[in-house]
């Protein structure tokens, strides 16, 4: 994941495997280490929908002009 951003279908799907990692987990370390890690990303999918995150993720993310084009 290092150099991009993990758009909100990536945050979800990372959340409820966690959630399901942690329902299963054997011990109570493991369950409390994947309850931490849906935690995080629950905290990150907050912080995309309520916009804090746009910011910081629109120079990454949105097209950039193409030099010498013009459009029609």
């Amino acid at each position: 994941m290092e150099g991009r951003a993990m758009d909100l279908n990536e945050l979800y799907f990372r959340h409820q495997v966690s959630v399901a990692r942690a329902a299963s987990a054997l011990t109570c370390e493991a369950r409390y280490a994947h309850r931490g890690l849906a935690a995080g990303y629950a905290r990150r999918i907050a912080d995309l929908q309520s916009g804090s995150e746009i910011v910081a993720l629109a120079p990454t993310t949105l097209p950039r002009p193409v030099r010498g084009r013009r459009s029609h």
